[in-house]
Parts: C-alpha cells; sequence; structure tokens
C-alpha cells in the first residue's frame, strides 16, 4: 500500500494486444507510437505469452511514460519475485511503474500454471503487504496463513513508491482492496457499477481509504460501427458465455437476463448466437465500440467520471486498422 500520496497517476493508458501474430518488436513500437500519440500510459497483460517484465523492459528503453501490468497473475510468482521485478520496473521508468495484480482464473491457474486455485483472496492480501515489507527495504520477517517468510531483505529497495492496483470484481475482494491496495483494476464490470460496487464494499472495509479506479476498457474503434460493434459483441460472448465468474459479474450488476442468454448460446455451441445476444446496451456498458469521434468522447466521458484512469485495451479480433486507428482517434486531449 502506497503511503505517499505524491504519485503521479496517469490519466489514460493502451493495453497492448496479446496475440500470437503480434511479436515483441511490433509490440515494443506499437507501445512508443502510443506515447507520441498522447497516451501517458502503457500497460502489458499477462496471458500465455511473452512474460509482461520482460517486455515492460524492453519498452521502457523507448519510452518516458508510466508503465503497467494489467494484470500481472498472483499464483504464477511469489511475491518477492513481484517485488523483485517491481523494483527493477520503477527504476527502469524513474518510478513512474504500476503493479496491476490478480488471482485471474481457475481455469489459467490450474490448467496453465499447473497451481491449486486456493484462498485468492488471502493470497492477494498477503501479496500486497509482502510487497509494502518488502520495498521499504526492511527485513522480511513475515508469518501469514499462505506465506512464511524470514531472514532476508530486497537488495537495492529503500521504500520506493509503487502503486499496487488489485484487479478485484467481486464485492468481499473490493473491500479488502480498498484496505490494503492503492487501486483497482477492474476488467468487464459494467462501468455504470463501478461506483455502487466501490460504496457497496465500503461498508465491508475496515478503513475508508481513497481508491484509484484504473479500468480495462475494451474498445473497437472503426469507421464502420457495425464492424466495431460485431468484434466487440463477440469478445463479450466469450468472456461472459465461456466462464461462469465473468457472466455472474455481468448478472449481478444489472444484465441478469442478457447473461443468461449468452452462457446459453455459448455453452449449447452457438457462438454466433452468443455474440447476437450481447445488446447494445450490455456492449456500451463494459466497453467501447464505435467510429473515432464516438470513442473520443466516451474516453473522455469516463475520465470526468468515476474511471481515474481509463486503460484502452484491444478485444479479440481487433484489426491492424483498428489498431492505428485507436492512436489516431485517442486520447480526448490529442484532438
Amino acid at each position: 500500500m502506497t503511503t505517499d500520496t505524491t504519485f503521479d497517476y496517469p490519466r489514460t493508458g493502451i493495453v497492448l494486444p496479446e496475440y500470437a501474430d503480434k511479436a515483441g518488436d511490433w509490440l515494443v513500437d506499437y507501445a512508443a507510437e502510443a506515447e507520441d500519440s498522447g497516451f501517458d500510459s502503457v500497460w502489458v497483460g499477462e496471458g500465455w505469452g511473452y512474460g509482461p517484465f520482460p517486455l515492460l523492459a524492453r519498452i521502457a528503453e523507448r519510452t518516458d511514460c508510466a508503465l503497467g501490468t494489467c494484470i500481472a497473475n498472483a499464483f504464477s510468482r511469489s511475491p518477492m519475485a513481484l517485488a523483485g521485478n517491481a523494483l527493477s520496473l520503477h527504476e527502469a521508468t524513474d518510478g513512474q511503474f504500476l503493479l496491476g495484480i490478480g488471482s485471474s482464473t481457475p481455469l489459467v491457474v490450474e490448467n496453465y500454471h499447473g497451481q491449486e486455485f486456493e484462498r485468492p483472496l488471502r493470497r492477494i492480501r498477503e501479496t500486497i503487504e509482502i510487497l509494502d515489507l518488502a520495498l521499504s527495504g526492511e527485513r522480511i520477517d513475515y508469518d501469514g496463513e499462505i506465506f512464511d517468510l524470514s531472514g532476508f531483505a530486497l537488495n537495492h529497495a529503500d521504500g520506493q513508491e509503487v502503486p499496487v492496483l488489485n484487479a478485484a470484481l467481486g464485492t468481499t475482494n473490493i473491500a479488502m482492496t480498498i484496505d490494503y491496495a492503492d487501486g483497482l483494476l477492474p476488467h468487464l464490470m459494467p462501468l455504470p457499477a463501478i461506483e455502487d460496487a466501490i460504496d457497496e464494499a465500503r461498508d465491508r472495509a475496515n478503513t475508508d481509504r481513497d481508491l484509484h479506479v484504473s479500468a480495462s476498457v475494451p474498445t473497437a474503434v472503426s469507421d464502420d460501427p457495425d464492424e466495431a460493434r460485431e468484434i466487440l459483441a463477440r469478445h463479450v460472448a466469450y468472456y461472459v458465455g465461456s466462464t461462469d465468474y465473468y457472466n455472474g459479474v455481468v448478472a449481478d450488476h444489472g444484465f441478469p437476463e442478457t447473461a443468461e442468454a449468452i452462457q446459453d448460446a455459448w455453452r449449447g455451441g452457438d457462438k454466433a448466437g452468443a455474440a447476437e445476444a450481447v445488446t447494445p446496451e450490455l456492449q456500451d456498458a463494459l466497453g467501447i465500440a464505435g467510429t473515432p469521434e464516438h470513442a473520443r468522447e466516451r474516453v473522455g466521458d469516463l475520465i470526468d467520471g468515476v474511471v481515474d484512469t481509463a486503460l484502452i485495451s484491444f478485444p479479440q479480433g481487433a484489426t491492424d486498422e483498428m489498431f492505428e486507428s485507436t492512436l489516431e482517434a485517442l486520447p480526448p486531449e490529442a484532438e
């Protein structure tokens, strides 16, 4: 948890696409182009491709903007490994690194990383506590329910300020985020529901700290708004149809019937039908799809509202033209 409030949070960010046909050189070049276009941060996720920290280190050599992880999986590395990577990126970015972490899903943790998906919220809490201790430079003596560490200190650490953002969606997780983290990094939570979700979580939290909100917003920008909506619909259908977790988030925040229709079609093997079940209202609640002018207006509205940092991510199936149109149209300050 950051104790110094002087960190200069970015207002806009681009989340690099994790697609098999976009190699590292392309991603680094695109990150540099994003900064030139006016984005004040670049973020890298963690899926089943490049490791986020080495890729961000390459990007740091080409940019001067803030860099972040969106997200680093808390099950795929130890808290001290996260701390060492955070310290390295903090120095590489001249103090502009943000560590976004999350527990991911059972499917990824168990089937890809081969770990047991056990007590994810407790793991996140202890990870944040250990990160704070490690970056302070003090000797690490930590007796937790998951981690038991003793006898070491993180070399070169001396109280570096690295904001930790948690990719929480559920009420209990958001409450824990309020108590222990610096910010919230929601993905595929209906944007109009974020403020109410935080307010509800405050009733369970033990503190009433301010929470920086960096929302990952899947965005499809095209001169053809129908094409943009089709691509965003397919992206939403994949997440809401294939996972109970995201289905529940959408259902609990205003779209129960739509969530059910998407999942029924998906589980019946009708992926096209699942995409057709994604209503325009749900698309607008979860992301942005439309012309460059529409996208610029939406992002401006977001960062004037509950979202402190708008992270523009790309839906699956985004085209090369969309990658370029996004940099041309956004952020709003580039107008």
